[in-house]
């Protein structure tokens, strides 16, 4: 059965990467949760998407910059607008995740505004999980391979995923020559839903479907479709409107 995963604490409903958005998406019920980690200005691991604060918060500048007197400063943006809350860490979400029962956890590893990938962020990341005893619960994803393979190298008790779109794929020398140089580097490819729908022969010819992921549908026909073909994850900002339509198709 296809596993839905709340993408960016389900961004649709709640403010991105938010404290609040990852307490209401458990009330949903889900059964895996997907954010993305960069560095603050202390080391601290911190739970938001983009290398700079301009989009999601009140703040500006890059996330690297962010103090954490600053990060209380900065108030995250919602759907609805500002909310009262600055860039969470990410032991604060993980002291709301890890408590519960069999939640799979999907921590993205992110560039800095420079697109350089920190090896510290790696290691910082790693030494939280396993100070929470997530290993079991977690699949660390990134679109460089070059991360996963450290994470490979340096905690291979911890599931890896690659996600991959049009342009990433076309970078790396096309479909098969990036699934064929994959080996054992991952266990789920996570693939734009654009390039999925393209590329599907080709692509699961070489993977099957319970290792392939799809990202990020929030159309109700979209979602329906990939579910009816069975694609083993779907990500979407709206985990609600997943879990509604996977209940019918599994009445139907």
């Amino acid at each position: 059965m296809t596993k839905i995963i709340a993408h960016r604490g389900a961004r649709n409903l709640w403010a991105e990467n938010s404290l609040q958005g990852f307490r209401n998406v458990l009330a949903l019920g889900v059964g895996a949760v997907e954010f993305d980690l960069h560095l603050g200005a202390g080391g601290e691991v911190l739970v938001i998407h983009d290398a700079t604060l301009d989009r999601t918060t009140t703040g500006t500048g890059p996330v690297r910059a962010l103090t954490d007197n600053s990060r209380h400063a900065v108030r995250l943006i919602g759907p609805d607008g500002e909310i009262d809350e600055g860039v969470p860490l990410l032991s604060e979400v993980l002291d709301i995740l890890a408590p519960v029962a069999g939640l799979q956890i999907y921590p993205e590893i992110k560039a800095d505004e420079n697109g350089y990938y920190d090896p510290t962020l790696v290691a910082a990341t790693v030494g939280m999980l396993r100070a929470y005893e997530l290993e079991s619960r977690t699949v660390l994803h990134s679109f460089d391979t070059g991360v996963l393979r450290l994470i490979r190298d340096t905690a291979p008790e911890f599931a890896r995923m690659v996600s991959v779109n049009e342009d990433w794929i076309n970078r790396q020398g096309g479909v098969q020559t990036f699934i064929a140089g994959l080996g054992d580097l991952i266990g789920v490819m996570a693939v734009h839903h654009d390039l999925l729908a393209r590329e599907f022969d080709s692509i699961t010819a070489r993977l099957p479907l319970q290792r392939l992921g799809v990202w990020t549908l929030n159309d109700p026909d979209q979602i329906t479709r990939w579910l009816r073909r069975g694609v083993g994850y779907l990500t979407t900002d709206d985990p609600r409107l997943a879990q509604e339509i996977m209940a019918r198709e599994m009445a139907a």
